[in-house]
């Protein structure tokens, strides 16, 4: 006999989910007893109590029912009522061409990550929406994430599942039960991905950065920001650069009380749009002011001219390293400093020395009043 690892109340739900109707009577009875929405006599039964003797049996049975009306396996059954009272997001990875039934152990690690950052990132515009999150540790957003289950994985490709209850189990500030249109922020962060998710693909369809940065910019309340456009760039699988796509399901117990959004819930990311994105989110990063001090960075291209004296000069393009993040800056070099820059780069790594004014650009930002250039490690 299978072990029953869903509860009682949870059958109720999924049935009532899908027209059953509950027989009020049977509850003094210890049972829940629910009416077939096809007038065909069928009844579902199922104690109440877990240690009723007759659990396993009835709740087997009644699951067994369930499958037969809506001509699923018993497997698929039980995966939807283990998650009746709860929204899902699901993260796949396939391909057309070759088969994925594994991640490394490192990509997982990874994904998982990108996922709690896409969570907290969520949560906290939900909270406060604002274009760029200087941290994503508010109080509401890390009880959200608390509250989110991490599911089986499906078979076939890859999937990654997680998922939160509609009703939250405690509350430790007011906010977290503060309900817009009859929404618990569990809601309206999920759909803040799925709609976020569905602007940023749209975004880089039709080249339209500049568009969407205005329009969230304007927004009462942006729901793209920095860090979830970065969580979106953690979710691709670098290993075998392998596209994902995120799909949304909305909790069938509460469809009466909260509806299901009218959005697209299939959202595929090609890998290709990886380069795209990262370039699309330092759209939503605050603008540093312009900044003259000595940086320190890489070489990363030699674009200069040679001269008639055969020597060349001109643009270089730097990774700087500021604040633990790397700044892309372009510099134009005389010469000598050029031949400096030459000498780092082909050392691969070499560390160069710059003092200058940092001035910030949306793409790539720009070295003037250059006084300082020089080689100091390798």
């Amino acid at each position: 006999m299978r072990i029953i690892d869903v509860t009682s109340i949870e059958i109720r739900d999924y049935a009532i989910s899908y027209g059953w109707t509950l027989v009020k009577d049977a509850i003094k009875e210890g049972l829940f007893v629910l009416n077939s929405p096809n007038m065909d006599y069928k009844q579902l039964m199922i104690p109440i109590e877990p240690n009723d003797p007759n659990f396993n049996s009835l709740a087997e049975l009644s699951i067994s029912k369930l499958a037969d009306q809506n001509k699923k396996s018993i497997f698929h059954i039980f995966e939807e009522i283990r998650e009746v009272n709860d929204d899902v997001i699901s993260l796949r990875y396939y391909s057309e061409n070759k088969i994925v039934n594994s991640l490394s152990f490192q990509e997982a690690l990874e994904s998982i990550e990108a996922t709690k950052q896409m969570i907290l990132a969520a949560g906290s515009s939900v909270i406060n929406p604002v274009l760029y999150h200087k941290r994503l540790g508010r109080t509401e957003a890390t009880e959200l994430l608390k509250k989110t289950r991490f599911r089986h994985t499906e078979e076939g490709s890859f999937i990654l599942k997680v998922s939160c209850p509609i009703q939250l189990e405690s509350a430790p500030t007011p906010s977290l039960f503060e309900f817009e249109s009859g929404k618990p922020i569990s809601r309206k962060a999920f759909e803040l991905i799925n709609n976020g998710a569905l602007k940023v693909l749209q975004s880089v369809e039709e080249d339209s950065f500049d568009q969407l940065l205005e329009e969230q910019s304007n927004a009462e309340k942006p729901i793209i920001s920095y860090n979830f456009c970065d969580a979106l760039i953690g979710l691709f699988d670098d290993e075998r650069e392998l596209p994902y796509e995120l799909k949304f399901n909305w909790s069938r117990a509460y469809l009466q009380k909260l509806p299901a959004p009218q959005i697209q819930t299939t959202v595929r990311f090609p890998y290709s749009f990886k380069p795209k994105i990262d370039e699309l989110k330092n759209y939503f990063k605050p603008q540093s002011k312009e900044t003259a001090d000595t940086f320190f960075g890489t070489v990363e291209s030699l674009n200069g001219n040679e001269g008639d004296d055969g020597r060349r000069c001109g643009e270089v393009i730097l990774a700087l390293i500021i604040d633990s993040e790397i700044v892309n800056a372009r510099v134009n070099l005389s010469t000598e400093w050029y031949e400096i820059a030459y000498r780092a780069h082909g050392q691969g790594g070499g560390i160069v020395k710059v003092k200058g004014r940092l001035v910030p650009g949306k793409r790539i930002s720009t070295l003037d009043d250059v006084s300082i250039f020089d080689h100091v490690m390798k």
